[in-house]
């Protein structure tokens, strides 16, 4: 640039960017698994710490994660009751809290 230009800039650019998805995670969440991982990995819960919540074997916590198994309707209220709402209702009714 030679001596005594000026230089105007015309634009600015924003970059931005997504950090990515850990390992694993649902992305578009299907069965209950899914969505308890989702919660789980998106609160920093850990899967025993989720296991001594539900009071279940750590194993049946990636069993259900993994699809390899379902919760027992026990079971699925105790997972509702954690994560504060119904991850099976519409998206509008997602976060309606449990009524005991």
């Amino acid at each position: 640039m030679p001596i005594g230009t000026t230089v105007l800039t015309i634009c600015d650019i924003d970059l931005q960017a997504f950090a990515p998805l850990p390992k694993g995670y649902p992305s578009i969440p299907v069965t209950i698994g899914d969505y308890l991982k989702q919660y789980r990995i998106d609160n920093s819960y850990t899967a025993f710490e989720v296991s001594l919540e539900l009071d279940v074997y750590e194993s049946t916590i990636h069993k259900w994660e993994g699809g390899n198994s379902k919760p027992t309707p026990n079971n699925i209220i105790k997972i509702i009751e954690f994560m504060g709402y119904n991850p099976m209702l519409k998206k509008t009714e997602k976060h309606e809290f449990i009524k005991k």
